[in-house]
């Protein structure tokens, strides 16, 4: 009887300490909860936290008609469509007995949806605890996308339930007008043509011109180094040259030979250029008689010049004011007469002078006045 009261009392006590720590396991799984499955780390995004979506799989059982139940439903806004981004309210109420442990409701998927704010109040209707949770919710799709159910999980019989809410559809209309065409799509890439090439081609033809037209440069200085810079015509440099002399002033101050000089070696250096015999260093007879061989013309012009000149210069003749005053004008006359005339169609004067560089001559000292 003994042994038989012993081992009945040790059954008793081992069924009590299993008792205890079924209910130790029990007491661990309801403080578990809200940490597994409703406890969510704050989002990055400036949004309030959504604390009721969970993306780990399944560790319940959903069953209907238990201790607990979950409804939802849309809260009426005013009488126009949801836009993408369009603000709307959810209410979740959940209902369950004073003593019951539950989690927070949440939803294994909330896209396209993303809740923006939540609000929870808690009321009591006798043993029933009511949770209401008030959700602000967007859309960021169009169409007619459904609000998925919403879980509450709690535990019973040694495994955890959950109670789950309906899916409410809700209609997405687009900000878009309805006649409004989507964009076109992106063009092909424009192919632009290679230039390259032909701006190598274009950068030889360029210095290839430039030291062309360097070289031309560079034999022009160096002819001009060598015979200095090309005479301009022989008519040409006696006009400019008389129109240098100033009749007036010599006349004027009474240097007649000085005058008459200048006048007559710029007709020689013309007659010495332009017909090629050396008229600089012949004496008027000489002049004449080469003239007169050549049958130079206006020669007569020309001798009857330089003998009046010779009468001035060295005969001390005072020549009349109306003569003196016409000599430079006597001058320009033979020399335009004697200018060859321009080729028929061409433009191009038929003669060019010998080109004889011969020194301009300086005027000698006027002496004594006259």
């Amino acid at each position: 009887m003994r042994r038989r009261n012993r081992s009945s009392t040790t059954d008793t006590h081992r069924h009590r300490v299993q008792a205890g720590f079924w209910a130790l396991g029990v007491l661990v799984s309801l403080w578990a909860i809200p940490g597994t499955i409703i406890a969510q780390p704050a989002p990055d995004s400036g949004v309030a936290s959504d604390t009721i979506v969970r993306d780990t799989g399944p560790a319940y059982r959903i069953v209907s008609g238990g201790p607990v139940s979950v409804s939802a439903k849309l809260l009426p806004r005013p009488k126009r469509d949801l836009t993408v981004g369009d603000q709307f309210k959810l209410e979740l109420t959940v209902r369950h007995h004073r003593s019951a442990k539950v989690g927070e409701p949440f939803a294994p998927s909330l896209d396209p949806f993303m809740i923006l704010d939540r609000k929870s109040i808690t009321r009591y209707a006798g043993d029933t605890m009511v949770d209401i949770h008030m959700l602000t919710m967007a859309a960021f799709a169009t169409g007619e996308p459904k609000v998925p159910p919403f879980i509450v999980p709690y535990p019973a019989e040694g495994e955890i339930r959950a109670a789950a809410s309906e899916s409410i559809p809700v209609k997405i209309a687009s900000v878009m007008p309805k006649d409004m065409k989507d964009i076109n799509d992106l063009k092909p890439q424009i192919q632009f043509p290679n230039f390259l090439p032909i701006w190598i081609i274009l950068g030889i033809l360029a210095a290839a011109g430039l030291g062309y037209l360097g070289w031309r440069l560079y034999r022009r200085y160096r002819r001009i180094r060598l015979y200095g810079a090309p005479l301009p015509d022989p008519w040409d440099e006696a006009l400019a040259a008389l129109d240098r002399v100033p009749a007036e002033d010599w006349l004027a101050s009474g240097h007649f030979k000085r005058y008459y000089y200048t006048v007559s070696e710029v007709l020689k250096r013309y007659l010495t250029r332009r017909f090629g015999f050396p008229a600089l260093d012949q004496t008027t007879t000489e002049i004449t008689r080469a003239m007169k061989a050549a049958k130079t013309p206006e020669r007569e012009g020309f001798g009857e010049f330089f003998r009046r000149a010779d009468m001035v210069k060295y005969a001390k003749f005072v020549p009349p004011a109306a003569e003196a005053a016409a000599v430079v004008s006597t001058a320009r006359e033979l020399v335009r007469a004697t200018t060859p005339k321009p080729e028929a169609g061409t433009g191009v004067q038929a003669a060019r002078g010998s080109g004889v560089q011969a020194g301009t001559p300086e005027p000698p000292n006027p002496g004594t006045h006259l």
